[in-house]
């Protein structure tokens, strides 16, 4: 593997930052690099940027200030549960 060449596992543990725009110099030339052919790690990379979308939305209906988004996702999955009629 070259210099400019990622693998699939760096590729994936650097996905996060990628969508938050915090990967800087060779390690963001290579996930660029790693992404722009590989369509494994290209439908990773969707499948979280749609979940992570997902979950600020699902913070931005109903906000509060209780605590971190995580506290807010359980909060709302315990509400659902207590309503659907199960235990």
């Amino acid at each position: 593997m070259g210099l400019l060449e990622a693998s699939c596992a760096a590729t994936s543990e650097a996905l996060s930052g990628r969508l938050e725009g915090e990967l800087r110099g060779l390690r963001r030339r290579r996930v660029a690099r790693h992404l722009a052919r590989c369509s494994r790690c290209q439908h990773t990379l969707a499948s979280l940027a749609r979940l992570v979308n997902a979950l600020r939305t699902i913070r931005d209906v109903e906000p509060n200030n209780r605590g971190s988004l995580v506290d807010d996702v359980l909060a709302r999955i315990r509400e659902g549960s207590t309503t659907d009629g199960c235990n």
